[in-house]
């Protein structure tokens, strides 16, 4: 089943990156925003399914506050993907049911075993 997600991710080239395989994995990119401001705006208007967040994005903008407002305002989990993630992090994440934590290079592989199950 294809899912619409959203991708928050500063750096443009990992952001092609993860589109590529998001789209080779059968699923809809429907948005994509390199910081927090954008990315609301965007799944404000047209909610996706899912968010592929980075925890430090433009704009000085912070990606698990961005998560947790995704989650308790529109109800839309985040899987995160970055090269900062923390045991302390993920405490803090906890409460908004994450679907996981995948580190930087993001694979087809870890990408679609962190998205399988989920549709």
């Amino acid at each position: 089943m294809t899912m619409r997600i959203m991708v928050v991710e500063d750096d443009a080239l990992i952001a092609l990156d993860i589109v590529s395989l998001l789209e080779d994995l059968g699923h809809e990119v429907v948005a994509e925003a390199a910081d927090a401001c954008t990315a609301w705006g965007l799944a404000e208007d047209d909610k996706p399914d899912l968010a592929l967040v980075d925890i430090r994005l433009a704009k000085d903008t912070d990606g698990g506050k961005l998560a947790r407002k995704l989650y308790e305002e529109l109800g839309v989990r985040s899987l995160f993907v970055s090269g900062s993630i923390t045991a302390e992090f993920r405490e803090q994440m906890r409460g908004i049911e994450p679907v996981g934590f995948l580190g930087k290079p993001v694979t087809r592989r870890t990408l679609g075993d962190a998205l399988r199950g989920l549709h």
